[in-house]
């Protein structure tokens, strides 16, 4: 449905992902009465980075106590499994084990596990190699974090039926409706410009909620907020097994990660499908929407490579030693494969194929620092997500109940 440009929205969501469309079932519940529109430049919901993603279900144990996103990741798992319950999407428990191959990854196996019974993710414990090798009989590592509360989930299903749920609620969506400009109006709304093919046309808010994920800096600048941030995409790239090989795991096997990095590695997950994917690693795209290594789109490179914070990030001697290393995962599969097989053995080249790849978008502020908790910021009669990444999707049902008190106040 499109959206009609002759009547004033209560409230304009841009961006039906899964933070977009989760925020627009929480408004409507608790908002009745109001006139609430979605728009979204692709023709359906979950196009981009929320039907890209792992589509694993954090159980909460990387974040820092304390932090939004800790918190939103514990209560969201436990709220996304009611979910899927009720709306029958498929969502299954199948654990998390954390591996470590030495005593310094077991040093970040015990703060992952502080961080974690902080947080309060439950049943979580740390496992000797028995106890791994009876979890994950080809798993490699002496010792392990297991959290048992680790799932996954139909990601597009899940915004699919949020959307769904929006709509009965009275909700519209408007596709193929890209926001070219925005403008306050003197009534402290919003006067915002789509374009919908050739066709431009205009429409009103009182109440403006930026959800536009990858573009969400871009959205956030037409009304002089976010200026202090840029986005920069990573491409996750995943290799899948062959089907005769989907018995080598039964869960989701990560090694101990760089805590100085909002990565988590390259790591094994076993699909809702019974498939396993491998990866993703994280390289620099040459555009938001660049999902193949060869894909460049020079305007947006040339914004990127041309902004402050992005060469500030650039040339810090640590992040350049993390992007080559990403880049050699990415140009050779048997690097990739060499990092997948330090965690699970019995994989050969030729057990690998081609995967899907998704672009994660990773805030950095002006000192050329990877944003790592979630970013609100409001103007005026606006808010704008500018951080939701990963683990967004896990998060997305309570950060909605969270965005729609913000939202009501304004």
């Amino acid at each position: 449905m499109s959206a009609d440009a002759a009547e004033t929205y209560d409230a304009l969501i841009i961006g039906a992902g899964v933070v977009g469309c989760a925020l627009a079932r929480s408004l409507a519940s608790v908002s009745p009465d109001w006139k609430i529109a979605v728009l979204e430049k692709e023709d359906n919901v979950a196009r981009h980075t929320s039907g890209r993603n792992s589509e694993v279900v954090h159980a909460g144990f990387n974040q820092k106590p304390g932090t939004l996103k800790a918190r939103l990741c514990v209560l969201g798992n436990q709220a996304l499994r009611a979910f899927a319950e009720k709306h029958s999407v498929p969502f299954k428990t199948t654990g998390t084990v954390v591996t470590a191959r030495d005593q310094k990854e077991e040093a970040v196996l015990e703060e992952l596990l502080r961080r974690g019974q902080a947080n309060g993710v439950p049943g979580l414990e740390l496992i000797d190699k028995k106890r791994l090798v009876e979890l994950e009989p080809n798993a490699l590592g002496l010792a392990a974090l297991h959290a048992p509360s680790g799932a996954i989930v139909d990601s597009v299903q899940f915004v699919q039926k949020m959307a769904a749920e929006a709509r009965e609620k009275g909700v519209r969506f408007a596709f193929f409706n890209k926001v070219i400009a925005i403008e306050e109006t003197s009534d402290n709304g919003y006067r915002v410009v789509v374009q919908s093919n050739a066709l431009r046309s205009t429409l009103y808010a009182l109440r403006l909620i930026n959800c536009a994920g990858l573009y969400a800096d871009k959205i956030a600048h037409f009304t002089d907020a976010g200026k202090n941030y840029t986005i920069v995409p990573f491409r996750g790239e995943y290799l899948r097994l062959v089907p005769e090989k989907s018995g080598i795991i039964n869960s989701m096997v990560y090694p101990a990660p760089d805590l100085e990095y909002p990565f988590l590695g390259i790591h094994w997950t076993k699909k809702i499908d019974g498939s396993v994917a491998v990866g993703p690693n994280a390289v620099m795209a040459f555009g938001r929407e660049s999902y193949r290594l060869g894909d460049f789109r020079f305007q947006e490179s040339l914004e990127m490579f041309t902004d402050p914070a992005v060469l500030k990030m650039f040339f810090q001697p640590e992040f350049l030693r993390l992007a080559w290393r990403q880049i050699r995962f990415s140009a050779f599969r048997s690097e990739f494969l060499k990092e997948a097989s330090g965690l699970v053995r019995g994989c050969r080249l030729t057990d690998l194929a081609a995967g899907k790849a998704g672009n994660r978008a990773q805030l950095v502020d002006r000192q050329g620092k990877l944003v790592d908790d979630v970013v609100v910021e409001t103007k005026g009669r606006s808010v704008h997500v500018l951080n939701a990444v990963s683990p967004g999707m896990t998060s997305s049902l309570p950060f909605a109940g969270h965005l729609a008190e913000i939202v009501i106040k304004l």
